[in-house]
């Protein structure tokens, strides 16, 4: 079993641009993944692979029903499943859906990942300036206990009026982050600023 694998789900939604910067994005994910999971002493087994799958097809429920992308395989025989986001964003936050646009929970309610990481690439190097690998139960027993700022916005793009919850970086509790890393890059891209490295 290879210690990382990750679900594609084939469909039409597969040639999107957020999902085609993801696959992009992956080897970089996966070398990271390793570094901090052997830096906390969970090394992961080696090598990677992919499940295809179409959305009919059982295994396809971890991604579209359980907001799982990724499963670890690590050393010790332990298991352990994953989200991921590659965003652009300016600023770095850490965002889940809250509802759907039916008015329906979003993927804060339902998704299982035990992990769940977030990076940036603002330069298109297939590199991240920042990111942060968050202990999602951690983070639902910080909400449940009302220590999070949360900040809500509705998405008014692509027809789409799903709202969603989002943290800075910086208001993401210690205890809830496993690992997290900031770089501005040498040269900023245009309407990016400092500020948005300050976590």
């Amino acid at each position: 079993m290879a210690g990382i694998e990750r679900i594609h789900i084939e469909s039409d939604f597969s040639r999107d641009r957020r999902v085609r910067m993801a696959r992009d994005h992956e080897p970089a994910m996966d070398k990271l993944y390793r570094e901090i999971f052997t830096k906390i002493g969970m090394p992961l087994a080696p090598g990677a692979s992919e499940i295809k799958c179409t959305k009919d097809e059982a295994r396809s429920r971890y991604d579209w029903q359980e907001g799982v992308d990724v499963l670890f395989y690590f050393v010790g025989g332990t298991k352990a499943t994953l989200q991921e986001k590659c965003l652009t964003f300016h600023t770095s936050t850490v965002t889940f859906e809250d509802r759907k646009t039916s008015g329906d929970k979003g993927a804060w309610y339902y998704c299982t990942a035990q992990y769940y990481f977030v990076g940036y690439d603002r330069t298109n190097a297939n590199e991240f300036q920042d990111w942060i690998l968050i202990d999602l139960p951690a983070l639902h027993r910080a909400d449940a206990a009302g220590d999070l700022p949360w900040k809500f916005n509705q998405n008014k793009h692509d027809g789409r009026r799903a709202t969603f919850r989002y943290l800075y970086f910086g208001d993401v509790p210690a205890a809830c982050a496993i690992d997290r890393y900031r770089r501005a890059p040498q040269q900023l891209p245009p309407r990016i600023t400092q500020a948005a490295f300050d976590i």
